[in-house]
């Protein structure tokens, strides 16, 4: 196997992990802040979560769209805009389902975990997400190449 397929692969299943994780957290806390508020049966909160991981998929997804000219469109930008603000605050959302686990779970836990742990999930959560884009963004074309990659040494 291929060192650009191998990665690619590791890349996506720990996308699709979080993603999994991303949800589940999302809902949770949503669940809580918005109770059972229903559209057609579908809770509010399933449906914001699931926008939220869609704007994940979809930042994704323009990341491996051919370019058709040297400039981005506005729209790309506006895309890029919505997913930092989308993920800025899936962030706040997950530092409350966090904390609400937290508390649910052991509701004698210091003041220190309960301000820190959530808080440190919500940024590492926000990193992962910035810097799995960033991956894509820099090797996409690379991710699931089989051609074999260079080393460093190789190259002068």
């Amino acid at each position: 196997m291929k060192h650009g397929f191998s990665f690619g692969v590791v890349v996506i299943a720990a996308f699709l992990a979080f993603e999994v994780f991303n949800y589940s957290v999302t809902e949770y806390a949503l669940r809580d802040l918005l109770g059972n508020l229903s559209l057609s049966g579908l809770s509010w909160a399933t449906i914001l979560a699931i926008a939220f991981c869609g704007i994940d998929f979809a930042g994704i997804a323009r990341l491996f769209i051919p370019e058709s000219g040297g400039n981005e469109p506005n729209g790309i930008w506006y895309l890029f805009g919505a997913w930092l603000l989308a993920a800025t605050l899936n962030a706040a959302i997950i530092w409350w389902g966090i904390s609400i686990a937290l508390i649910a779970k052991n509701p004698e836990l210091s003041k220190d975990i309960l301000t820190i742990v959530p808080l440190f999930v919500a940024v590492f959560t926000w990193l992962i997400r910035v810097i799995i884009i960033g991956i894509v963004s820099i090797a996409g074309d690379r991710l699931f190449s089989s051609k074999p990659t260079q080393s460093l040494t190789s190259v002068k």
